[in-house]
């Protein structure tokens, strides 16, 4: 009888015409991205279930072998140390040298000691539905003192899928697997398109955001109260927003813009940037205002001053506080969210952390670490602040060949800031004329020559990365193998067969198995 009654509906379904195609769930997880200098390093991420959460690739020169941020600290807590857990996502979890690295680091310089221990556990895109797993799985059974929490950006993201992150912890856990895809079998029939769309329709509003605003505040709630059961204190850094007049606007896909008319009535970026960062600032303080042991660390406040201070022309020209994301600090501003970090955790320290910030050492400290990450006009600024401390005549010397090596790289930082992938500049001609540019003034530099092959491949123009590549000088084996593999492929996709085929022999003489190499040899004659 089931089945005569199936095969009636199915019959009256495709006599109607009814087609459906469910939504099927994807389970994303990212590839991890930062900077050193010019170089852009990226790390894979693992998925780690139960639950839909992942984990960095363990022991590499930014992990430790759990996949958290180095440096490594022993699972148990020895006396007298102070642990802090650090949860989010890319904000915290950082490029080469995150805010909590930073301020765990003032607070020990400033103090004399070692006494306090970074265990940060954040990974790029997690939301608070991941940092609830990681803190109960990973920070708190290794004991600290204080969870330092800072959520609120991809919280708020619309996933490609559209469906929000708790509704995905079901299918990792079964599957094991990324997608989850019907069998032909399955998927075939309209009955299935029939129970796809009911079970769309029972789930209520699409597309959805990976957590929704009361859940958002519920995962937070979770977190304090494993706070309070294990007597750690927990600070919820409040949402630092982008303004109107800094704001950069990027393409929206379709589920985001469905999203943004559904739920706010709106197709104007910034207006559902500003509306989404209000409702999460103000969770964000309902949360530490309901709860003793939580502490509001404004960062919202902190970052607008630097804003004021910038807007007077306090750091110079060319120093910009935010990422074209309108989401990450820059260095040079993550440094002073980093600062008021340091001040808000360790209050009973204020004193001597003030201290260290105006010392002369801490502004000397600062000028080498910025041009060592291509920043020198940020450098140059604390070069003046070390000026303005009273260094002897050696330490004179020594700020003005600071100063001397900062100004030299001005137009290289400027150029290279907006020219390369992801930088502020979206014309293709305009990015590698930037770049190279870089490439003359730096003509050994491996960073720059990548980001000229990666604006040409993601911007679908490979076959001209070869051109501008062209005066890269190599300063090792390894960095020169790559150059002449990127230089074959654009050759290969602009049909220029003579040149590549004369990479292909310099390719195969450095490695004779490179597989491209070879396969050009074998197939392009040497008279051509």
């Amino acid at each position: 009888m089931p089945l005569v009654l199936f095969g009636a509906l199915e019959g009256i379904l495709r006599l109607t015409g009814f087609q459906h195609q469910p939504r099927e769930k994807t389970l994303w997880k990212p590839t991890i991205s930062g900077f050193v200098g010019t170089y852009e390093f990226y790390l894979p991420t693992e998925f780690a279930p139960p639950g839909y959460i992942w984990i960095s690739q363990a022991n590499t020169p930014f992990t430790d072998r759990f996949g958290f941020r180095r440096p490594e600290i022993p699972f148990e807590k020895p006396p007298g140390k102070i642990r802090v857990a650090f949860l989010g996502g890319s904000t915290t979890h950082g490029g080469y040298r995150p805010y909590p690295e930073r301020a765990i680091r003032l607070i020990n310089d400033a103090i004399g000691e070692n006494r306090y221990e970074m265990l940060n556990v954040a990974c790029s895109s997690y939301s608070t539905h991941q940092s609830v797993k990681a803190l109960e799985r990973w920070a708190l059974p290794r004991n600290p003192d204080i969870v330092f929490v800072y959520h609120g950006w991809n919280d708020m993201w619309v996933a490609g899928d559209g469906f929000a992150d708790q509704e995905k912890d079901a299918l990792l856990s079964l599957t094991g697997e990324s997608r989850l895809v019907m069998p032909g079998w399955l998927r075939a029939p309209r009955l299935t398109g029939l129970l796809g769309k009911l079970a769309e329709v029972a789930g209520g509003p699409w597309p959805r955001q990976r957590v929704a605003f009361d859940d958002f505040s519920a995962n937070l709630e979770t977190m304090a109260r494993q706070c309070a059961e294990t007597g750690a204190r927990m600070f919820v850094m409040i949402r630092p927003k982008q303004r109107e007049q800094g704001f950069v606007t990027h393409p929206w896909d379709p589920n985001t813009l469905l999203y943004a008319q559904q739920t706010f009535q709106t197709t104007n970026a910034y207006e559902l940037y500003r509306a989404q960062s209000e409702e999460i600032i103000a969770r964000q303080r309902a949360v530490a205002e309901r709860h003793p042991h939580v502490q509001a660390c404004d960062g919202n406040a902190e970052v607008l001053r630097i804003l004021e201070r910038s807007d007077a022309g306090e750091f110079g020209e060319n120093v910009p506080i935010w990422y074209p994301d309108n989401c990450h600090l820059l260095d040079f501003a993550d440094e002073f969210l980093a600062q008021y970090v340091a001040l808000t955790i360790a209050p009973e320290h204020a004193e001597a952390i003030s201290n260290r910030i105006a010392s002369l050492a801490y502004a000397i400290g600062m000028a080498e670490e910025l041009l060592r990450e291509d920043a020198p006009r940020e450098a140059a600024w604390y070069v003046a602040r070390a000026r303005e401390r009273n260094p002897d005549a050696t330490q004179s010397v020594y700020l003005d060949q600071l100063q001397v090596q900062a100004e030299a790289y001005f137009e290289f930082a400027d150029l290279f800031r907006t020219g390369r992938w992801g930088g502020s500049d979206p014309d293709f001609e305009s990015k590698i004329a930037k770049l190279k540019r870089c490439l003359e003034i730096r003509p050994g530099d491996y960073g720059v020559m990548l980001q000229i092959y990666r604006v040409c491949i993601y911007m679908n123009r490979l076959e001209e990365a070869a051109e501008a590549m062209a005066g890269f000088q190599p300063q090792s084996a390894q960095h020169r193998l790559e150059w002449l593999s990127f230089m074959l492929e654009s050759h290969l996709q602009g049909q220029r067969w003579r040149p590549a085929r004369r990479v292909a022999e310099e390719l195969v003489q450095m490695q004779p198995q490179h597989p491209l190499a070879r396969e050009v040899l074998q197939q392009i004659p040497g008279n051509i």
